[in-house]
């Protein structure tokens, strides 16, 4: 083993790890031709506002979402009932009375459907040209955030670029070409949802409302419903300003003739006023947000707007670079190159997939009052019944977006989750105390933007998922581990402490003693028991029981952290040691996904919950817990979960997490290549049963980050999981818990050299492979690591 040499530096580093962050990778996907389908379009994102950009010629459109822009309100969903049944579901599943106890819950304990995100509408750019257009290409520049569409007819080159700008909350669309006179179009605004259109000056102004109820879409196609006096109201404004020609309206558009230049500047605002405000009674004043907004825009040149998100943008995207190789490839189309992809080839494909779930997450999750982590879609949602409603689904989707957050250096990004948990204690109380006569808070399966806690409608199968609540607690623990930001915790520690209240009083003892959740169910699944029973309502399913472990081993961190409430410390003592323990089958040595040695009803599933303490927690690990460890890599391979729903959303996010810290390079590539191959739109957004579902693109992001960089156990663990297909490369910008950030390369699969930066002046413990080096850092200091061969 090569030892580490330790150097301390004051300027600037000259090893290869200090070049410039922003040369060392090409960032950018580009078409030649425009999108015809949602699935080609470019997303922008601000935080606030999401478009999809086509890059039509005779008819051009950006798809507009208003992060706030939901169907429904304000409502009471408490199940006031299910308390009267819970105790004889209880016993029914202690007396293995599996069938009775689920028909039981599903009459008693299920609620009503989430509300739906809604479109908000479509700017319409319509022309004529007099020619074919030649040289096309629509291109996406992810270092500044950019979309430009270029293209010649008759030999004038015609221009659009497209931004959306967080510091001004506007989508900007510029066109121009190259001879005055040139740009000849209409422009119009329309919507999906009841609406009228006006225009005044030069400006269209689109308002309308959404419904007060939206159907999911697994129900059949049904139209929403609309009632006077329901439904959040809405409003977009577009802007026009020319130089030279023509502006005038016609028939609710605006058309522009013999123009050199056009600038269409589009804000828009909803009336939501938070979460238990009704958004027509109570609701913030969207037009005059609108119109405040477009005065101000009217102050501000082309180059200011530009600049001033360009700014914005880089700061946040330019803090992290990757370069995992060079790849031929590179040069083609991003549609072209995922048709051709081949998993022996194209390691910067990777590189790029990584920078571009940077790029969705800094578009569609930005903090702020009233800003809205992001859903199963992001921001981004074209129909009226989208894919789960595009809620936030939390029995795994909602978290898995964040699971790169904080290592991928975009820890502000983090916050809308933050708040949506804040917000769901809120009724989580009420469910915990209508539903179980518990104390504390509790959300289950679904939450829209209503922040309901209650089992939702169809089957107990995933409506009484139990530990929604503690799993997004988790996050809030998290958060504090990469920044150490006491005051932060101060505000959340009574959330955390609230939700491992409700488990602590709701958890029942199973028939060895253990404490146990009752009723379970594991992630989705069923079950197969030795008689050949099948089912899915259990008790103490293990991935309940790792979360809620985790839960209270992070309530214990944070009490040490603010040194408060000792009391509280040592019942969580207590707790832990009653919970039930993870258990290996004796038949089949692997680990048991429920408390029971029962076998999965169908193991090609791809649902492989039990994997949490591994992919999410620190329960599970090659070092502290290989027994677990060796168990949990039978499963696996017995399992598969890499080969199923062609590799997207969950299936794909949780397989390379799996992998990643098993520390398994070669499996973890194959799973890569897998989403690659099978779960990959023609725009580089995951494909999920039709639907894009970000969380596939997240979550593959995050184990990129982590096959390079691991710090979950207590250690930073440089290159942990490192495929032999990139065998050269360098990141810089990684974050590690404790406030670290960390700069590598590495030759030969071998590293090379690291630099390490300690924001808050921490010890850390820092191995790669066998050997760990143990550094005491101070504030704001930078070190570098290396290898003997580095210096020879």
């Amino acid at each position: 083993m090569k030892q580490f040499i330790i150097i301390t530096i004051v300027a600037i580093l000259t090893i290869a790890c200090s070049a410039d962050k922003s040369k060392s990778t090409k960032t950018g996907i580009w078409f030649n031709q425009p999108a015809t389908t949602w699935n080609e379009a470019i997303p922008i994102g601000n935080g606030t506002l999401g478009g999809m950009v086509y890059g039509g010629i005779e008819s051009d459109t950006i798809k507009i979402n208003e992060e706030t822009l939901w169907s429904g309100g304000p409502r009471d969903l408490q199940n006031y009932d299910a308390i009267n049944h819970l105790s004889k579901i209880r016993q029914l599943l202690l007396n293995d009375k599996t069938k009775k106890a689920e028909k039981l819950i599903n009459e008693t304990m299920l609620g009503e459907y989430n509300e739906s995100y809604m479109p908000m509408g479509d700017l319409v750019i319509n022309s004529n040209p007099n020619g074919k257009a030649e040289n096309y290409t629509r291109q996406l520049d992810l270092e500044n955030g950019l979309v430009t569409t270029n293209y010649s007819i008759h030999s004038i080159e015609y221009k659009k670029e497209v931004f959306a700008s967080f510091p001004d909350k506007t989508i900007v669309i510029k066109l121009s070409a190259n001879k005055s006179g040139q740009l000849n179009f209409s422009t119009s605004l329309t919507s999906l949802l009841k609406h009228k259109v006006e225009v005044v000056g030069n400006q269209i102004i689109l308002s309308g409302n959404a419904p007060k109820h939206a159907y999911p879409d697994y129900l059949g196609k049904i139209p929403p419903v609309y009632e006077d006096g329901y439904g959040m109201r809405f409003q977009m404004n577009l802007l026009v300003r020319n130089k030279g020609g023509v502006v005038k309206s016609i028939n609710n558009e605006i058309v522009v003739e013999n123009a050199d230049e056009v600038e269409l500047i589009l804000t828009a605002a909803t009336s939501f006023n938070g979460f238990d405000k009704n958004p027509v009674t109570e609701g913030k004043d969207y037009k005059a947000i609108c119109e405040k907004r477009i005065a101000a825009l009217e102050e501000l040149n082309y180059k200011e707007l530009k600049n001033r998100h360009i700014e914005d943008y880089s700061e946040l995207f330019g803090r992290v670079s990757l370069n995992l190789g060079e790849s031929e490839s590179s040069d083609l189309p991003i549609n072209e190159r995922i048709t051709n992809y081949k998993p022996d080839e194209d390691p910067e494909l990777t590189s790029l997939y990584f920078q571009f779930g940077r790029y969705l997450l800094i578009s569609s999750s930005r903090p702020g009052k009233f800003a809205q982590p992001a859903n199963l879609q992001g921001i981004w949602s074209r129909l009226l019944q989208p894919g789960w409603s595009s809620n936030w689904t939390l029995n795994c989707n909602a978290q898995i977006n964040y699971w790169g957050v904080e290592i991928a250096n975009l820890s502000e990004c983090h916050l809308p989750l933050v708040e949506l948990t804040k917000e769901l204690s809120v009724d989580g109380a009420l469910t915990a105390k209508n539903m179980y006569g518990a104390s504390g808070w509790i959300a289950h399966h679904n939450a829209d933007i209503w922040r309901t806690t209650s089992p939702v409608g169809g089957s107990g199968l995933w409506a009484i998922y139990q530990v929604g609540s503690a799993w997004l607690c988790h996050h809030l623990w998290e958060h504090y581990e990469f920044t150490l930001d006491k005051e932060y915790l101060k505000d959340v520690y009574p959330v955390m402490k609230g939700a491992a209240q409700f488990y602590m009083d709701n958890l029942q003892r199973d028939e060895d003693g253990f404490l146990v959740t009752n009723p379970s169910e594991s992630f989705e699944n069923h079950f197969k028991k030795p008689d050949g029973t099948t089912g899915w309502a259990c008790v103490g399913a293990t991935q309940d029981m790792q979360i809620i472990r985790d839960l209270f081993q992070n309530c214990k961190l944070a009490l040490a952290e603010l040194n408060i409430d000792k009391e509280f410390d040592t019942k969580l003592d207590e707790y832990l040691t009653q919970l039930l323990p993870m258990r290996i089958s004796p038949t089949t040595g692997r680990l048991q996904e429920w408390k029971d040695d029962w076998k999965s009803a169908n193991h090609n599933s791809g649902q492989v919950a039990h994997g949490w303490g591994l992919a999410v927690g620190n329960q599970i690990s090659t070092r502290e817990t290989p027994e677990l460890a060796a168990a949990f890599t039978k499963t696996l391979e017995y399992r598969k979960p890499w080969e199923t729903n062609e590799c997207g959303s969950w299936t794909g996010s949780f397989s390379a997490k799996f992998w990643a810290r098993l520390g398994d390079g070669q499996m973890l590539q194959t799973v890569f290549d897998n989403h690659f191959n099978w779960a990959i739109f023609p725009n580089l957004t995951s494909n999920f049963r039709g639907f894009w579902e970000i969380d596939g693109n997240l979550g593959i992001t995050a184990s990129i980050a982590e096959m390079l960089l691991q710090s979950h156990t207590g250690e930073i663990v440089l290159l942990p999981a490192l495929p032999t297909k990139y065998p050269n490369g360098e990141v810089k910008g990684l974050r590690a818990r404790n406030g670290f950030e960390i700069d590598m390369k590495w030759e030969n699969n071998e590293l090379v050299g690291a630099v390490i930066f300690s924001e808050n002046g921490k010890e850390c413990k820092v191995r790669y492979k066998e050997k760990v080096i143990t550094l005491h850092m101070k504030k704001d200091e930078k070190l570098t690591l290396a290898v003997n061969s580095f210096y020879e």
